[in-house]
């Protein structure tokens, strides 16, 4: 990854550090970037964008692929600083974001018509609603990510019962930071 990049990511980490935004840790980001890269993905939907940190991180990676991002978030501040912060990287052309509910968005996206890789780092309450309104829309050998699984675990306790039980998708928890935790499900084929 270009050091410029490097140096954008971490002063806007900083800067989320600094105005409590709810950005994914550096590892989160580095890790995501990297299977990005591996799985050559190349449709990806992003639930949850904060200040567009997270959205950097696949970007420089889905941009390796030739692909593209549909990016939602339903604040207004998040979704204007993310938005702002792609251009400041040159990668806007290769986001398109959508402001609101993801639930009312995502059934009005007709292209793609299917994704490879789907990283939800939305509100909590939410991931088996969101879960639910993607099922569908995952290519073969799809990805999905998780974010904060561990990090609130009052909050994704019912998902995290509920995603257990789902099948034809391989699952894992992966600590990738102190105390916090992604889920990773691989749709089989």
């Amino acid at each position: 990854m270009d050091k410029n990049l490097l140096n954008f990511l971490k002063n806007l980490k900083q800067y989320g550090i600094n105005k409590n935004i709810p950005n994914i840790s550096e590892n989160v980001g580095q890790f995501l970037n990297m299977l990005v890269k591996i799985s050559k993905s190349k449709n990806i939907l992003e639930i949850g964008c904060a200040n567009g940190y997270s959205t950097i991180w696949l970007a420089e990676a889905v941009s390796a692929n030739r692909g593209k991002i549909i990016s939602i978030d339903f604040s207004k501040p998040s979704f204007e600083a993310a938005k702002n912060n792609l251009i400041k990287t040159g990668y806007s052309d290769i986001v398109n974001f959508r402001f609101g509910n993801a639930l009312d968005v995502i059934p009005k996206i007709k292209t793609p018509n299917k994704f490879d890789f789907v990283f939800i780092d939305g509100e909590k309450r939410s991931y088996w609603n969101f879960w639910c309104a993607i099922k569908n829309r995952l290519a073969d050998n799809a990805i999905v990510v998780f974010d904060d699984v561990m990090l609130f675990p009052k909050k994704t306790a019912q998902f995290m019962k509920k995603i257990k039980g789902v099948v034809g998708f391989e699952q894992i928890v992966l600590l990738l930071d102190k105390k916090n935790g992604i889920l990773l499900l691989n749709k089989n084929v």
